[in-house]
Order: structure tokens, then C-alpha cells, then sequence
């Protein structure tokens, strides 16, 4: 293969973008969810401190966020795929006990 072509292909396997470009995007996705953990658990301690109960939505939002993101590199990557898979599970089922026990219902 010749250099344009790899570049060509590159490029619509890429939609265009620079790899540069889909790092940063990956990245300030990963300090988003970050940034999200924490304000969820100053928001979880607060309720917990001021007597006000355990507010369970807020950590399901967290778990519903990890449980896509793994399965979303379970079935993207290759590369140790068993562990996106295990957490993937793992997420999910505490992603449904959440909702429950939103509900009241386990």
C-alpha cells in the first residue's frame, strides 16, 4: 500500500479527525464522569449527614454510565475483553439492585 491510501483510509476510518482530536474527546469524557462521581458523592454524604436518607438515583446514574461504557468497550475492544465484560456484569447488576431499591422493591 502506498502512503496516500493509508492515510485515506485512516482518515474515513477516523471521520476525519485527528487522532490528537479523538484523544482529547476520550479524555475530557473520562474527566467528565469523574467530575460527576465526585459531585454524586458530596451530593450522597450530604443527604446522608443532614439525616435526610440515602438518595439511590445518584448513584444509579453512576452505575448505568459505568455499565455502558464497559459494555461499550466489551464489544468495541479485543484486548482484555473478559475484564470489560466481568465489570460490565458486575455494573449492571448493581445498576438494577439500584433501581429496585428505588422503588422499594427488594
Amino acid at each position: 500500500m502506498k502512503k496516500e491510501e493509508i492515510l485515506a483510509m485512516s482518515r474515513k476510518e477516523n471521520k476525519n479527525k485527528d487522532i490528537y482530536e479523538i484523544e482529547v474527546e476520550n479524555k475530557g469524557c473520562k474527566i467528565a464522569a469523574l467530575a460527576m462521581l465526585i459531585l454524586i458523592t458530596v451530593y450522597y454524604c450530604y443527604e446522608i449527614f443532614t439525616g435526610k436518607g440515602q438518595n439511590y438515583t445518584l448513584y444509579s446514574l453512576v452505575s448505568i454510565y459505568c455499565t455502558v461504557a464497559y459494555g461499550y468497550r466489551s464489544i468495541k475492544l479485543e484486548k482484555r475483553r473478559g475484564l470489560y465484560v466481568f465489570c460490565t456484569i458486575i455494573w449492571g447488576l448493581m445498576t438494577i439492585a439500584l433501581i429496585l431499591e428505588y422503588f422499594k422493591v427488594i
